[in-house]
């Protein structure tokens, strides 16, 4: 795992980060008039929460990155209550172009401290159909805090997995997006089981 420090990270850098990450779909959005394009869901957590974080972000091969938390206040960096029970997460809903497309890469960030894997880790493909909406499944960062020297909480160790959260994340996605029918949602995962170079079921 690689850890990144900026001592010096400036306001307008904060809002330029914030602004960079993939918004939502439009509730109203009606997958039956898709012809071009397609929906992709998942939900986004962490296991464990200190006042401004962790946030884990996930960048796709086509459609820029999500994060699994975002911000109420920029100026303060306080972050919006957590959508999920059991974790510290939000469902994410994005309308991507048809075609193939791809999980590329992981980080976490902790205040203004930045870790990702020091290897790439494996490409995640699926593939985006027009007029459905595919479920990616449960992007997860399992995280253990601990405290440095001076006893300011940081994050000890990171282990990225995709889990299978269908049941949980299918009724949320239904209930907020009612225009979506049940035949146009793909539950099949790409993916299932921990996001690493070492797992065998990702070995290129």
């Amino acid at each position: 795992m690689r850890r990144f420090t900026w001592k010096c990270l400036t306001l307008l850098a904060l809002f330029i980060l914030a602004g960079c990450a993939a918004k939502n779909v439009d509730q109203s959005i009606n997958t039956s008039q898709l012809t071009e394009t397609g929906l992709v869901y998942a939900s986004l957590s962490t296991s464990d929460e200190y006042l401004y974080g962790p946030i884990a972000t996930f960048r796709l091969k086509q459609g820029g990155i999500i994060k699994s938390r975002e911000e109420d206040n920029p100026l303060l960096g306080t972050l919006k209550p957590s959508e999920l029970q059991d974790d510290y997460g939000r469902l994410v809903v994005l309308e991507l172009p048809a075609g193939g497309n791809s999980l590329k890469h992981w980080l976490v960030t902790h205040g203004v401290t930045q870790y990702q894997p020091v290897e790439d880790v494996p490409e995640i493909g699926f593939t985006v159909e027009p007029g459905k909406a595919v479920y990616l499944g449960n992007l997860h960062i399992h995280v253990r805090m601990g405290k440095n020297f001076v006893g300011q909480p940081v994050i000890g160790d990171l282990v990225p997995e995709i889990r299978d959260r269908s049941q949980r994340d299918r009724e949320m996605f239904q209930a907020r997006y009612p225009n979506v029918a049940e035949a146009d949602i793909i539950a099949k995962q790409p993916f299932v089981g921990v996001w690493s170079q070492s797992n065998p079921l990702l070995a290129q």
